[in-house]
């Protein structure tokens, strides 16, 4: 793997991205109301956070983000009980030498592939990956119980709609793409800068025929939009215990809490 140092002015030239589990676009429009905490910034961006005057029970009080207090289908759940689905496991066309920008965005450390090859097939329909990012420990839940660690695949289609892949860390194995993910991730963490990760085994981080748990949902931060459709693997991805403490070092508790299913059905889709 090589990587490149990039100053963060470069950051100007991105295209589509993702803060988190939700858009920068729609942040920037973020505004607080008269009632609320929330603290909006000289730079007009409102300031979010998981815990305090900032956190989770008051995001829905942010402009244009009512549906992280009033949603019906929001994210994550607690997954206790699933549905056998006769639908066809999407197909991954993961990149086993992708291009990477790395960078550290307050919230979370951000993947984002520099090129647009690397996808996924839902009902025979493209879904691109725009980002990928974690979790410490995971947001979603199977019978109440957490991983260490959640990494979320952030995907879209050409009309916009969003389907988001997630993956459990658990300890195991050492991993060795994430061990070449960390060292760069280290090193933009250490000069507030985007650091460009190449030749990446995409195709490594996702476990090995995996069964998925299908939902309607929602982005896991502010906005919380809904109609996001989630697969969250059922099979957890092994990696070493130093490099769950790698993760939790940058970032620790950045997981948004347990949300009710109500009456959606979750399905659990074989390969």
């Amino acid at each position: 793997m090589k990587r490149h140092y990039l100053a963060v002015a470069i950051l100007a030239v991105s295209t589509v991205s993702f803060t988190a589990c939700s858009t920068n676009s729609q942040t920037s429009k973020e505004a607080a109301t008269n009632t609320s905490p929330i603290i909006v910034k000289e730079d007009g961006h409102v300031s979010w956070s998981y815990t305090g005057d900032t956190g989770p029970e008051y995001w829905g009080d942010i402009e244009e983000a009512s549906a992280c207090k009033i949603g019906q289908e929001q994210s994550p759940i607690n997954i206790t009980r699933a549905v056998a689905s006769a639908s066809k496991a999407h197909t991954f066309n993961y990149s086993q030498s992708a291009s990477l920008s790395i960078i550290d965005n307050g919230h979370t450390v951000v993947y984002t592939p520099t090129t647009d090859d690397n996808t996924i097939n839902l009902n025979n329909e493209r879904f691109e990956l725009k980002q990928f990012h974690y979790h410490t420990p995971s947001e979603h839940q199977f019978g109440g119980q957490t991983y260490p660690a959640e990494i979320h695949f952030v995907h879209a289609n050409n009309a916009g709609n969003l389907a988001v892949v997630g993956v459990m860390l658990m300890q195991g194995q050492e991993n060795s793409i994430m061990s070449s993910l960390l060292e760069d991730t280290k090193l933009s963490a250490k000069n507030k800068a985007e650091v460009i990760s190449s030749r990446v085994n995409l195709a490594a981080l996702i476990p090995t025929a995996p069964t998925f748990y299908h939902y309607a949902g929602s982005l896991t931060t502010p906005p919380c939009s809904e109609q996001v459709q989630w697969y969250v693997t059922k099979e957890p991805l092994a990696v070493a215990s130093h490099q769950l403490a790698a993760l939790s070092d940058l970032y620790e508790g950045n997981n948004r809490p347990i949300q009710p299913q109500g009456s959606r059905k979750v399905e659990q889709i074989r390969q």
